[in-house]
Parts: structure tokens; C-alpha cells; sequence
């Protein structure tokens, strides 16, 4: 009887065990999904963002070119157009690490 109730009190112990790791690997998948669509999203914005920026440059250096503005404002348009690329390119290093997360919570590249 003592063998019986341990074996049940093991049996439990793995049911609960095999439960709490159905949810990590849940948690996980849901985790990296939520990651990569937030930097897709992200990388949308990003590209209106610098579209407008290199509009407002073209418009800058016109202006400058006629006499209208200052080289400092073509300067100013050009460093605001390089911190949107440089967010747009550490968002793409995001994107891609919450893709490879997301595979790797899946299941993926298991040996």
C-alpha cells in the first residue's frame, strides 16, 4: 500500500511537473510573438517616419539653395533623418531576434 501511494504521490508530481512546463512554453511563444509584432508595428511607423524626414530634407535643402533657410536647418533635417534610420535599424536587429526567439519557442533548432 506505502509503494502504491508513493508511486501515485510521483505520478501527480510529473502531471504537475508536465502542466507548469505546458505554460512556460506558452508563456515563451506568447512572449515572442507579442515581441515581433510590436516591432513590426514599430517598423512600419519607423518607415513613414523616415519617408517624411527625407521629404522635410529635399524641402530643407531647396529652401537653403534659394536662399530661403540656413545650412544649420539642412543639418538639423539630416541629423533627425539619421536617428530615425539608426531606431529603424536597431528595430530590424529587434524584429529579427524576436523572430529567432519565437522559432526557438516553438521548438525550433532542437538536436
Amino acid at each position: 500500500m506505502a509503494q502504491y501511494r508513493i508511486a501515485r504521490a510521483q505520478q501527480e508530481e510529473a502531471a504537475l511537473g508536465f502542466q507548469q512546463t505546458l505554460l512556460n512554453a506558452g508563456s515563451e511563444v506568447n512572449d515572442a510573438l507579442i515581441a515581433y509584432q510590436t516591432s513590426q508595428g514599430k517598423r512600419i511607423l519607423l518607415d513613414k517616419q523616415i519617408t517624411s524626414l527625407q521629404t522635410a530634407l529635399r524641402s530643407t535643402t531647396l529652401l537653403m539653395e534659394h536662399g530661403n533657410t540656413t545650412y544649420l536647418e539642412v543639418l538639423t533635417s539630416r541629423q533627425s533623418l539619421l536617428s530615425a534610420q539608426l531606431s529603424q535599424t536597431a528595430n530590424h536587429f529587434t524584429e529579427i531576434q524576436s523572430l529567432i526567439n519565437l522559432y526557438r519557442a516553438l521548438g525550433g533548432g532542437q538536436e
